[in-house]
């Protein structure tokens, strides 16, 4: 939102125009979270009239009307009738709009909502419609200057009073826009301890920031390359034992020209010193590899990972969005403790890149469906450093002693046992030289491919050891996602928040609904706000800016604060007022935003149109200009990187954006504010007055109710 010069507030929109004032945008960063439950408001032509009856109920609840409205209106057209049908159907003609907007056609679309009512037995769908109509007959009387008495106005607080908790609170948010004056004022009364409690319940601070988590991936079993510090082969061990065979061959040959007392102990000493560097070389070059794969895991030597594809079908944006994730998880995971966090940990950072591109790269998953997955091991790293044990394997892993001490030994050995076989003179001598070179190369080949057998082994098995624990870090997880807030309840839990925002800013400003003609609340996500939605449906904020039009008959009062969704806390109240005549105009107007490298740039100015170029993201805003050519705007959401262009239309979801951010029903009152200026409140009513005579006068309350009490 831009405001006023020299008027200080909360401010969503970088704006790159003169002096350019930057936040950064998480939301942008990571991209938000894209739930793809297509049940909650997804649709077919071949659905059944009870699927898209809850379809459009949820429509209404998560603050799309307009949606709600087309589709029971459809319902209604095809014969699916029924007073539950009535009901909602009716609230939703009235929902998110004011009393100016309910011109002839709205009333039409009541009636038919009446008339339907009037076909069916009384129930408690038929009572909760009577006291809509009830409420509504309540207000056509006060714009045509009928007196509204206390019994007029007791009447219809116990009526409403006598409803179900439920239905109390959809009638009071979908005709919070069409009620005012003196029966708002007692409504309100009613019904503000309702809002205080619920919308703060059920345990909206523990399960709000749930709905901003993606849906999980999945662990799945991964293991590094086993690192070999030679490359194993086969080439060897063959030599090594024709070398070994042949020098048997030359030994046993020998006995009749040689001296065998002394060549059979040197053979036996050979044989025993290779056994020894046998084992002894394998247990050395298991250890080897275990500390190399180690300190592989854990970046050392230090390899910077490119943010870009490596090919195999791996996106690019894939793998940045990974990286981002790595190093904000692992930003977040750091102990505030004194120590170098970042130091000893960077390595680790650019190793779990490489990781997780290679493990989701080809998943067909999300990079925030990683996330969890990232936070766990970033945690556990944490842990680790916290307890002084995040390079503690690099001593437990080193060779023992005693195995390179038996190693050393058992080559000594059959160096002596072949040296003192050239003693027994003549072939012995021919054979200790087959023998020395054969057990060179057996040695070392055979220690090699049994070392990389144990090796590749116990890498499997730490594999599938710590998949188990992913997995069971998995499962945690879902558990704790398991009370994830739907779309339908946290669409409640804000618009609980604009009534009490709008009650709050009426008592500050010290006026009543009486005192109003009319009022208009707006919403916007906040700088670095988190965003998630479901598709089909508006984008959720973990934080937004809601500013707040009371329009009375001394000017405008402008209230704006920002809103914490995830606790309910409001902070950074700013109010400002100015005359009718101070607006020049109101309109929505299309503007540019630019991301680049994590940061959102409002282009508000035409000459600067060159910097879109094809990174540019078109956005709706509502524009007040004001005389002195100050500027207040409000940008609508553009769903950008979070939608399915094979079923999402941009113009619905440009559509959506301009309702649930309030600019739809804004724009009706700030046009003909601007221009009509103070005559605005005469003409105004006047106009109400007009539309409320020409409507038959059964419709406004007694002949239903009538009926609906003699069917009772």
């Amino acid at each position: 939102m831009t405001f006023p010069q020299g008027f200080p507030g909360v401010r969503n929109t970088n704006e790159a125009s003169g002096q350019a004032h930057v936040e950064q945008q998480v939301g942008a960063i990571f991209g938000g979270t894209f739930h793809r439950n297509e049940t909650t408001y997804h649709i077919h032509e071949s659905d059944p009239p009870e699927r898209k009856f809850e379809v459009a109920l949820n429509h209404l609840q998560g603050g799309t009307s307009r949606m709600a409205e087309s589709i029971f209106q459809d319902l209604l057209h095809h014969g699916d009738a029924s007073t539950r049908l009535a009901y909602y159907y009716a609230l939703s003609v009235f929902s998110e709009r004011s009393l100016n907007e309910i011109d002839d056609e709205v009333y039409l679309r009541f009636r038919a909502a009446d008339l339907t009512a009037r076909r069916f037995p009384h129930d408690s769908w038929r009572a909760a419609f009577i006291v809509v109509a009830e409420l509504v007959s309540c207000v056509w009387r006060q714009e045509i200057g009928e007196t509204l008495d206390s019994a007029d106005l007791a009447k219809a607080s116990s009526n409403f009073g006598d409803l179900p908790r439920e239905r109390q609170g959809e009638i009071t948010r979908h005709l919070r826009g069409v009620l005012g004056g003196a029966l708002q004022d007692s409504l309100n009364a009613e019904d503000a301890q309702r809002v205080r409690e619920e919308r703060l319940q059920p345990d909206r601070a523990g399960r709000a920031w749930k709905f901003f988590e993606p849906d999980p991936a999945a662990p799945r079993y991964f293991t590094t390359p086993a690192t070999s510090l030679t490359r194993p082969g086969w080439a060897k061990p063959v030599l090594g034992g024709l070398g070994l065979l042949l020098g048997l061959i030359t030994f046993l040959g020998s006995f009749g020209t040689g001296r065998p007392g002394i060549a059979i102990p040197a053979l036996l000493i050979f044989a025993a010193g290779v056994a020894a560097a046998f084992w002894g070389g394998a247990e050395r070059e298991v250890a080897l590899r275990r500390l190399v794969q180690r300190d592989r895991e854990h970046g050392i030597p230090l390899q910077y990972q490119a943010a870009a594809s490596p090919g195999h079908w791996v996106r690019t944006d894939f793998v940045q969005q990974i990286h981002k994730l790595v190093e904000a998880r692992f930003w977040d995971a750091r102990p505030h403790v004194e120590g170098s966090w970042l130091n000893d940990t960077r390595g680790l950072c650019e190793y779990y890149k490489w990781r997780f591109v290679a493990l989701y790269g080809n998943a067909q998953v999300e990079a925030n469906a990683v996330d969890w997955l990232i936070r766990w091991h970033a945690k556990r790293v944490a842990a680790q450093w916290r307890a002084g044990t995040l390079f503690a394997y690099r001593q437990e892993l080193r060779p023992s002693g005693t195995a390179v001490a038996v190693h050393r030994a058992g080559i000594g050995a059959s160096i002596v046992g072949a040296l003192t076989m050239v003693g027994g003179q003549n072939g012995f001598a021919v054979a200790a030289l087959f023998l020395a070179a054969g057990g060179f190369f057996a040695l070392k080949g055979v220690t090699e491919i049994v070392a990389d057998r144990r090796h590749r082994a116990e890498e499997e098995l730490r594999g599938q050891q710590l998949l188990a624990e992913e997995e069971q870090g998995y499962a945690d997880w879902l558990a704790v996602l398991r009370d994830r807030p739907d779309d339908t309840e946290m669409a409640d839990w804000l618009d609980l928040d604009k009534t009490f925002l709008t009650t709050e800013a009426l008592r500050r400003s010290g006026l009543s609904n009486r005192d109003l003609v009319t009022y208009v609340v707006l919403t916007e996500g906040a700088a670095n706000a988190l965003r998630a939605r479901f598709i089909h449906g508006p984008m959720r904020y973990s934080r937004y800016v809601v500013l707040i039009f009371l329009l009375s008959g001394s000017g405008v009062r402008e209230i704006e604060v920002e809103l914490d969704f995830l606790t309910g806390n409001v902070h950074n109240e700013q109010r400002t007022s100015f005359q009718y005549s101070s607006l020049a105009a109101a309109r929505v107007a299309e503007v540019g935003v630019r991301y680049a490298d994590g940061w959102r740039y409002q282009i508000l100015n035409g000459d600067q149109a060159t910097l879109l170029q094809s990174e540019s993201l078109r956005r709706r805003a509502l524009r007040l200009s004001l005389i002195s050519g100050e500027q207040i705007s409000v940008v609508a959401e553009s769903f950008d990187g979070l939608t399915d262009a094979s079923l999402e239309s941009g113009t619905a979801l440009q559509r959506i954006a301009l309702e649930v951010s309030g600019i739809s029903g804004a724009l009706h009152v700030l046009e003909a504010v601007s221009a009509e200026g103070r005559d605005w409140i005469s003409r105004e009513r006047e106009r109400r007055r007009r539309r409320s005579e020409n409507r038959p006068r059964d419709d406004r309350g007694p002949g239903l109710l009538e009926a609906g009490a003699a069917e009772e």
